[in-house]
């Protein structure tokens, strides 16, 4: 059964300019049901001429990555004392000193997408996602750049911390945990085994790292490992030390169960946040579930951030949802697991994460692009960037908490097998969850896949069926809101969400605007560019293939890209560029080849998820997507490439002893590897 726990407390929240707290809005009431089937048809009908006009305007070498338009992405805070933090904008490639209310005091230029900021000795370093690595000196409560380094290789990062022997640095790219010396240097025995790691955390000689593509939270001590596994994946942790050499670690995710898609809603999914004992023990290291509650009732959706402490007999957790509105104090007997009355504050959604300051928090908000106050008396203010960055448009924005909030589903119920969740939830910051998930048909799994570059890669699903992306978000609104008594077309209002305004929506946004402003996201929400692309082009160098890469374009070529063209917008053939300008392409900022087709094969990876066979996937920045094929069976890239049969004809279901030989294998590779 989930666990449940009782609001009773009242809530607050301040306005995005700063007010006197006052009470949360009321879930806005239910909008109009399921409109007659002729006016239904009409509001399709508008909303895929809207698309249309749309493609007609806005070409597809047009568009940049998400984080050129996403504004300041206010992305990690570090308090130094009670009275200042630094904080990190990763759009604007900028560290800044903040007081306690979130008003920039300095402000330092710094390396690429900064992630992560850890005190190491007497200094501070920041860590940027491609591996630029800043220290800095505290001089007066200022901020004094010192020295900056590269980390040599190709990079995707998501956290860092230090460690006595270093900085220890999260990587995507290469699914390992890896310490990095301060020059830049790796250290190999740093490395750790961990698909999709991110959010690090050392309490006491005890590393936590959460596993997004392996639904597991690791744990490290000295050379001893363990790790805790779920069905659903998990999003954040936190780390308390106990006496004994014990310790408490919290973990926030999904609740611990198959996702249930038998009647066509998304079941099981409710946001939950996972207490667990660890401690030395005869098979090295053990953990035991003190608590699994559902967070979900509380207003907490897509819990990204989580504060943990301690006195022995209870724990008090500090919990924050991105999709949701709310940020609570809950404590947790450590005796019997018991959840005790929780303390609840308002606040915006899009918190991912938060330092305690004085007698409150400050949080970092890049969905609103504003720094959150939240006071210890129940009141919550917000702060805006000194010098904002111009980011999206208002429409673009409003799609963009659609996608990753609760607007989208105002009056989800987390009721038996029903969920809170948002499009996060298994797509997270827009990418997997490593599930392969039971579809609800026949004997048919699916990997869930990136929801980055849809506007130029339609169809959608594995099936095809959706061929428009108006017709996925009309179908997305529709089975988010199953269940729901608001039904799927409903209004928003800036008086029932009153931080609509931080985004610039000031008036009410019909059913059609909401769904007009989910295109406008998906139009946007371009992917970044490949990290190895990205390594290739530091410095302003033109890059070029290496020999590896060359050939395997060359193979690609011939047994290939019959199915993954080398197209701009993968059901427009004519978008089909010649093999001599791949090259180019390839390695732009960009990258935007999707090398996909619409068409549906039957390539031996089996079930079928439709009679004709799966539609040709796009291979556009394969390295987020894990694991490989529709029914997700292959772990690996070289597995992949293992099963590949040329002879009677293409197969990707080959047993292992395909007809590529080893110089092939790692030819294809290295082309794939920058896609």
């Amino acid at each position: 059964m989930r666990a449940r726990a009782i609001v009773a407390a009242a809530l607050a929240w301040c306005g995005l300019a700063g007010c006197d707290a006052r009470p949360l809005p009321p879930t806005p009431a239910a909008g109009r049901i399921a409109p007659p089937p002729g006016e239904a048809d009409e509001a399709f009908a508008r909303l895929q001429s809207y698309e249309d006009q749309q493609r007609s305007a806005q070409s597809p070498a047009g568009l940049h990555p998400w984080s050129a338009v996403a504004g300041d992405d206010p992305w990690a805070v570090h308090a130094l004392d009670a009275q200042q933090a630094v904080g990190l904008l990763r759009g604007a490639d900028a560290a800044v000193v903040l007081d306690d209310r979130g008003r920039e005091l300095q402000r330092v230029a710094t390396v690429h997408q900064p992630i992560a900021v850890v005190s190491r000795g007497e200094g501070l370093w920041v860590v940027g996602a491609e591996g630029g690595l800043q220290g800095f000196t505290l001089r007066d409560g200022r901020l004094q750049p010192g020295a900056r380094a590269a980390l040599p290789t190709t990079v995707a990062l998501r956290d860092a911390v230090a460690t006595p022997e270093g900085l220890l640095v999260s990587d995507g790219w290469s699914g390992q945990l890896l310490l990095a010396d301060t020059d830049g240097a790796l250290v190999p025995e740093g490395a750790r085994p961990c698909r999709g790691p991110f959010d690090l955390h050392e309490a006491a000689s005890l590393r936590a790292s959460v596993c997004l593509h392996e639904r597991a939270l690791r744990l490290d001590y000295g050379e001893v490992h363990t790790a805790v596994v779920h069905d659903g994946p998990l999003w954040s942790s936190a780390i308390a030390a106990l006496p004994g050499n014990r310790w408490l670690v919290a973990a926030g995710g999904v609740e611990d169960h198959p996702l249930d898609r038998s009647d066509g809603a998304f079941g099981f999914v409710d946001s939950f946040v996972f207490l667990e004992r660890v401690q030395p023990c005869a098979q090295g290291l053990c953990s035991s579930t003190v608590a699994a509650i559902d967070v979900g009732p509380l207003g907490i959706i897509v819990p990204k951030w989580l504060g943990l402490s301690s006195d022995g007999a209870t724990a008090e957790l500090t919990i924050s949802g991105y999709g949701g509105d709310a940020f609570v104090q809950l404590p947790v007997s450590l005796n019997d697991g018991s959840v005790g009355e929780p303390r609840r504050f308002a606040v915006p959604p899009g918190i991912r994460d938060a330092s305690r300051m004085g007698l409150g928090w400050l949080a970092a908000d890049p969905l609103l692009d504003r720094w959150v106050r939240i006071d210890d008396d129940g009141s919550v203010t917000t702060t805006a960037s000194a010098q904002p960055r111009a980011g999206a448009s208002p429409s673009v924005r409003l799609g963009e908490a659609l996608f990753f909030t609760r607007l989208m589903a105002p009056a989800a119920s987390s009721e038996g097998r029903a969920s809170r969740f948002t499009c996060e939830t298994c797509h997270f910051e827009g990418t997997v969850d490593g599930r392969v998930h039971y579809t609800g048909r026949d004997d048919v799994h699916a990997a869930t896949k990136p929801l980055l570059g849809l506007f130029v890669n339609r169809p959608h699903f594995s099936r095809a069926l959706d061929r428009t992306l108006a017709t996925m978000v009309d179908n997305e609104f529709t089975v988010a809101n199953r269940g729901s008594a608001a039904g799927p077309r409903f209004d928003a209002t800036p008086q029932a969400w009153p931080w609509l305004s931080a985004l610039g929506v000031q008036q009410t946004q019909d059913a059609d605007a909401l769904r007009r402003a989910l295109v406008d996201f998906f139009v946007a929400y371009d992917h970044e560019t490949s990290p190895a692309v990205a390594t290739r082009r530091r410095g302003g160098a033109t890059p070029r293939f290496t020999d590896d890469e060359r050939a395997g374009a060359t193979l690609f070529a011939q047994h290939c890209e019959g199915c993954h063209q080398a197209r701009t917008v993968t059901d427009d053939a004519s978008t089909r560029v010649d093999v001599r300008q791949w090259e180019s392409l390839v390695l732009s900022e960009r990258g935007p080849l999707v090398w996909a087709s619409e068409q549906r094969v039957r390539t031996g990876v089996e079930p079928y998820v439709h009679p004709e066979g799966a539609r040709v996937t796009s291979l556009r920045r394969l390295w987020l997507k894990w694991p490989y094929f529709t029914n997700g069976s292959a772990h690996s890239i070289a597995d992949v490439l293992a099963r590949v049969r040329l002879r009677p004809e293409f197969a990707h279901a080959g047993d292992g002893a395909g007809d590529l030989d080893a110089a092939q294998q790692r030819a294809l590779a290295a082309f794939l590897a920058l896609l």
